[in-house]
């Protein structure tokens, strides 16, 4: 981050000082003459690096309140710009500080407009910052930087603030921590005495002032603030005494500071260097200078960004590829520790292979040995899986009996297995062996003569024996005769009743 330093402006002189961490330097002051304007500019091209902010305490300065109906976007920046415009003619440097909604009525926005009103002040030092490409962040008024200078608890009610600084003693009314106006009185002298009569007789004219514009009650004593060293503060309590219309109360600047975080509060009662942290610690939203006169700021702020981005993707590259070189080391040493172990149980092997009694038989003669004992093994369960299913189905079938089976152990499935009429299971394997059989059943006596009710039958057993997983079933002969080639014989005919038969073909995996 760049070094921060205020140039706190005064109708005399301008003022640059170091704010780095909570400590003020004073790093020289500058006259509003060619001398002053020339070491200027050499203080500038020697910082070049350094962010710039104006502190404006000055005396040509003025504040308006106005009421704007509720608005938002462009429709209010343009109310904003009109009144602005009306009351700060012929002046760049003018700003509008929202204050909140009334409470009662329409509930309209309170504004506080604020002005530089003298521009010709700033010219000279603006144009120096200009040709020497200084990082300009914005130019300020004191009187911004006052509502955060007290706690909350001492923001009650009207009230009034007195401050010093080398341009003088400025008084600033609050209603509450709202500020509604300020103003500057230059001071030749900066003793306690003085400041003590200059702050009574500046008050009481206040205090007749907001009186008089019904901002405060006439009985009713005002609120008197008085930001002071304690070294001063006897002094100002011998003048500073309180009537009908002024009760002060003087805060200490040593404690105010280190509350502040200022880490070297001032010597004196002249509060320049708490103000210059003030502004530093936090800037108030809004400034004074117009865009042209922040556009190196402007540039230095996208380029701060785009850095700011380099970083953090540069960054993000580098946890990436600290990520990918840890997981490779560690894929690296799974891998070593993979082979270490292959190698280790090859070893394992090769010392188990040499304690084996020795085989009078090659390596591919005893696989193949194996492979066959194996099919040998599969095949010696003969008939019994295929009979098992057969009888499963039989049993849910009891009206159909068996004449004869003929079963045999094959590689290959019969030829005959395929076409219409065959039932085949789910997962069939396409390589044996198989447990194949040739079934003569029949059906019972008394559907001779229901041929229809005959074939839904064998159907029916059938589907149930070939619904199983790797079964194979069909129908090799029907109980009646469909062929139209046959000869039909006379119903007349005297002849005991037989069953219908009819053959059937399943196979099974082993």
């Amino acid at each position: 981050m760049p070094e921060r330093r205020v140039l706190f402006f005064t109708n005399a002189r301008l003022t640059a000082y170091l704010v780095r961490g909570g400590a003020i330097l004073n790093e020289g002051s500058f006259a509003a003459d060619g001398a002053g304007l020339t070491a200027f500019g050499e203080y500038l091209r020697a910082h070049r690096r350094s962010l710039f902010l104006i502190l404006a305490d000055v005396a040509e300065e003025s504040f308006q309140t106005e009421d704007i109906p509720r608005s938002s976007g462009r429709d209010r920046q343009a109310i904003v710009r009109r009144k602005l415009a009306q009351h700060f003619y012929g002046t760049p440097y003018a700003l509008a500080q929202s204050q909140g909604r009334l409470k009662t009525g329409r509930r309209d926005e309170r504004l506080l407009l604020m002005a530089l009103t003298q521009p010709l002040h700033f010219e000279p030092w603006t144009k120096i910052l200009q040709q020497h490409q200084a990082i300009l962040a914005g130019i300020y008024s004191l009187p911004q930087l006052l509502q955060n200078l007290l706690p909350a608890a001492q923001s009650v009610g009207p009230w009034l603030l007195l401050t010093l600084t080398h341009a003088g003693l400025r008084q600033s009314f609050f209603d509450g921590d709202q500020l509604r106006f300020s103003r500057l009185t230059p001071l030749t002298d900066a003793s306690p005495a003085t400041v003590a009569v200059a702050a009574t007789g500046e008050a009481a004219k206040m205090h007749q002032y907001l009186a008089s514009q019904r901002l405060i009650e006439h009985d009713k004593p005002l609120t008197t603030r008085l930001l002071a060293h304690a070294d001063d503060a006897a002094a100002l309590r011998a003048h500073c005494l309180d009537n009908a219309s002024l009760h002060f109360e003087i805060v200490d600047l040593s404690d105010t500071a280190r509350r502040l975080g200022l880490r070297s509060p001032p010597a004196g009662s002249q509060a320049d260097m708490l103000f210059c942290h003030l502004l530093v610690r936090k800037p108030p939203s809004g400034q004074f200078a117009q865009a042209d006169g922040i556009g190196f700021f402007r540039l230095w702020q996208t380029r701060f960004a785009l850095r700011s981005a380099a970083g953090l993707a540069l960054a993000s590259a580098a946890l990436f590829a600290v990520h990918a070189g840890g997981e490779a080391l560690q894929l690296g040493e799974q891998a070593e520790t993979a082979r270490q172990q292959a190698h280790l149980n090859q070893l394992h092997y090769v010392s188990r292979m040499e304690h084996l009694p020795k085989i009078p038989i090659g390596t591919a003669d005893l696989r193949a040995l194996v492979d066959r004992y194996e099919t040998v093994a599969l095949r010696a369960q003969g008939p019994g899986p295929l009979l098992e299913h057969l009888s499963r189905s039989l049993d849910a079938f009891p009206t159909i009996a068996i004449d004869r089976i003929e079963w045999a152990i094959a590689e290959r499935i019969d030829p005959a297995f395929g076409g219409a009429g065959t039932v085949r299971g789910a997962h069939f394997p396409a390589q044996g062996p198989y447990a194949q059989a040739t079934v003569n059943a029949r059906l019972p006596v008394g559907m001779v003569g229901d041929q229809r009710g005959q074939l839904a039958l064998v159907a029916e057993f059938t589907q149930h024996l070939g619904a199983a997983p790797g079964v194979l079933v069909k129908v090799a002969q029907q109980p009646i005769d469909t062929q139209s080639g046959k000869t039909l014989k006379s119903g007349d005919e005297r002849v005991a009743p037989e069953a219908p038969r009819f053959v059937f073909r399943v196979v099974r995996k082993l």
